[in-house]
């Protein structure tokens, strides 16, 4: 019998993937909910809304906490 390559995930690297699918979640929303005139017609590159760049920071801290050592 052949086998299937299923990788069991400890319980930490499911938190893990949890918490990092729950940031890139609210990115996800932050962009969709943005208002993209006020994006299309700002002249600073790049332009954030607040719940975007509270996003981005919150990646920024995960990564450090889980990849930065």
């Amino acid at each position: 019998m052949a086998t299937t390559g299923i990788v069991r995930r400890s319980k930490k690297q499911q938190r893990i993937a949890a918490e990092l699918g729950g940031i890139i979640y609210e990115m996800g929303q932050a962009m969709w909910n943005a208002n993209k005139k006020y994006i299309a017609l700002s002249s600073d590159m790049p332009t954030y809304t607040l719940a975007m760049e509270s996003a981005l920071y919150k990646f920024k801290f995960f990564c450090e906490e889980h990849y930065g050592k």
